[in-house]
């Protein structure tokens, strides 16, 4: 057996080493809309023991532009429980030629900390080729690590990215026999192939091959929907001095609740100050209100990454002794705060970030980078993101919200959804007076109000950038051609569709345009749509607008024109509905005062392919209508 190891290493080098470099054997269905071709990807994750692994990875990559110059670097991430036994790489020409080898000297090696990462073991080594004069060219990286933390088992993406084509990519799995391994295949156009690895264990195996280059469409599904994966997970791991077991989420919820059960105990002095705080409070509402507040005004954010740290919290009396903490800690310690006012709350593990993917909900594994609190209250439930430091208590928004949490239990952890913003909830109110001079300059009072996900840009901008930053960012988000921001104030409204109030004033130059004894003046002053992106061939991918559409936005202008000018014509009501939402405008005229209102309800959600062409047309006729026009006449 040993033998026949040794043999089939020396010809797996030896296949390594007769590889073609040259770009021009690259075929060229591959190189057509790439930017670079993965020649060869070859991953090997070799599991010892519940507890111990190896991984191999080994990726030749020709970039064909500059586009595809990030593929030139290698980063690798390890900690305490991983090790880089092993890194690297190669340069060539055109032609195949070698240019460079990496030496150890080329390898940095540094840690990822950084100003809210209090504490953290991880590094990374990265290495980086020098920009080439010319393409195209090849590079050549061999990594090897050693893991222990089976909590988690690789994700195999040979595509990541589109204008990225593949050659030929394997990604290959062996265990040992008494083991058992759990796996997802999305997107990938044959099965892997299950069979003996060659000391008797377990084997899995998936190939790719002459794989052309992808390219998005617009408002097409997540990239996970379109390129090909394969999620890995163990059934039995071990990390550390712990043992998990992971084949339901509830197997999932009872390894979090060990790690983490006894840890919310606070001192007797602020169990004392929570009961004087809540004391005034008969609803599990006003005492959330109450201790969130308090967590806020008391505590700050730090993130902390130590080994089994990264999924086990720091007890709730270090934090009341040290006033910060990372997601699971101040969760952790809200928690507790809760627990001494008498109100349950459990912890529920989500996959954050406004544009992460949600979690599978068919594939029990450890998905989850973030943690916030649930409480129940009645047939109602609050969630509470701890980490912030403004949120109104109950609003998760875009990082945690519309997605799967997994709700952790002593008994009966299950997967949870966390709350979905509407349109009703995500609204634009503005309400702008208009004063026109006969040069065509106006002046603009303008007021609005954002609620829900149109409120968090400002609200993140009030509370994260100084007077002076908040101006320049006003000035990037306000499509005037010419105009100058006189004044600015913002008001938050908290509740649990929080709201911003802002109010401004403009001053236009050539806002309505001159000819003759004819004025032209555009209605709709800031909150034109533009067209969508029109088809250039047959549609495959279904069009996900998700939540991002989910708005409501009502415009109310009123216009003081100069004295003299009537209209030359009237404008209808305009009403333009489809599937996707319906936009309504109308115009009063009443002497010199003119009242433009308009508004429009978009609907979220995901739609057949077929359903891009109506959704072009529906744009392109919201856009004409937002560039409608008021002629007037002077008469005197």
């Amino acid at each position: 057996m040993k033998n026949f190891l040794f043999l089939t290493l020396l010809m797996s080098h030896t296949v390594w080493a007769q590889l073609d470099y040259k770009a021009e054997s690259i075929p060229a269905s591959l190189k057509e809309n790439a930017h670079a071709v993965v020649r060869r990807h070859e991953t090997t994750f070799t599991i010892k023991s519940p507890g111990e692994a190896t991984q191999r990875e080994y990726i030749v990559v020709t970039v064909l532009d500059k586009e595809g110059d990030g593929h030139a670097t290698k980063v690798v991430a390890y900690d305490k429980l991983s090790k880089v036994t092993n890194m690297e790489g190669a340069l060539y020409d055109a032609d195949g030629k070698l240019i460079k080898k990496l030496r150890k000297a080329d390898i940095d090696d540094y840690s990822t900390y950084s100003d809210y990462n209090l504490f953290d073991d991880q590094r990374v080594k990265a290495a980086a080729f020098p920009k080439q004069p010319s393409y195209p060219y090849t590079v050549e990286f061999l990594v090897e690590t050693t893991e222990r933390n089976l909590m988690f088992y690789p994700t195999w993406v040979p595509q990541p990215e589109q204008h990225l084509a593949v050659e030929q990519a394997i990604y290959t799995v062996t265990l040992p026999q008494a083991m058992a391994l759990r796996y997802k295949e999305m997107n990938l156009p044959t099965p892997g192939v299950v069979g003996t690895s060659p000391d008797g264990g377990k084997s899995y195996t998936w190939k790719l091959s002459n794989r052309p280059a992808l390219e998005f469409e617009p408002l097409s599904p997540p990239a996970r929907e379109q390129v090909p994966i394969v999620y890995t997970a163990p059934t039995d791991f071990e990390v550390q001095t712990y043992k998990g077991k992971v084949t339901t989420w509830n197997d999932l919820g009872k390894f979090y609740h060990t790690l983490n059960d006894g840890r919310d105990h606070i001192p007797d002095d602020l169990r004392q100050r929570v009961l004087e705080l809540t004391k005034s409070e008969s609803t599990t509402r006003g005492k959330v209100q109450k201790l969130y507040k308090f967590l806020q005004d008391h505590t700050r954010y730090v993130s902390i990454q130590l080994g089994i740290g990264g999924w086990q919290t720091i007890e709730a009396d270090k934090v009341a002794a040290s006033k910060y903490g990372d997601c699971k800690a101040l969760t952790n310690y809200t928690k507790a705060l809760l627990k001494a006012a008498g109100v349950t709350a459990y912890p529920a593990l989500v996959r954050a970030g406004e544009n992460e993917p949600d979690a599978l909900a068919d594939f029990p594994s450890f998905q989850f980078n973030h943690v916030i609190l649930c409480v129940p209250d009645g047939r109602d439930t609050l969630f509470l993101e701890c980490t912030s430091g403004n949120s109104p208590a109950g609003y998760v928004g875009d990082f945690t919200g519309n997605r799967h949490a997994l709700l952790i239990l002593p008994e009966g952890s299950r997967l949870i959804k966390t709350p979905t913003y509407h349109s009703a909830d995500n609204r634009q109110q503005r309400r702008i007076a208009i004063k026109l001079t006969e040069q065509g300059d106006a002046t603009a009072d303008v007021q609005t109000r954002y609620t829900g996900l149109q409120q968090e840009p400002y609200s993140d901008a009030l509370h994260h950038l100084n007077r002076d930053d908040q101006r320049s960012w006003l000035l990037k988000r306000i499509h005037i051609p010419a105009f100058e921001l006189n004044t600015f104030i913002y008001k938050e409204e908290p509740a649990v569709i929080p709201a911003v109030t802002e109010t401004l004033t403009l001053a236009v130059r050539q806002w309505a345009t001159i000819s003759g004894t004819r004025l032209f003046l555009p209605l709709n002053l800031l909150s034109a749509l533009s067209p969508a992106t029109p088809l250039t061939q047959t549609r495959s991918a279904a069009v996900d607008l998700g939540t991002n559409y989910d708005f409501e936005d009502s415009d109310t202008i009123t216009y003081q024109i100069p004295k003299g000018y009537t209209p030359e014509y009237k404008i209808a009501p305009a009403t333009i509905e489809s599937k996707f939402g319906l936009y309504t405008s109308h115009l009063a005229i009443e002497g010199d005062r003119i009242t433009y209102v308009r508004h429009i309800t978009m609907h979220g959600g995901r739609f057949p392919a077929t359903a891009y062409t109506e959704w072009v047309d529906f744009r392109k006729k919201i856009a004409k209508a937002d560039r409608t026009q008021l002629v007037f006449v002077k008469t005197n």
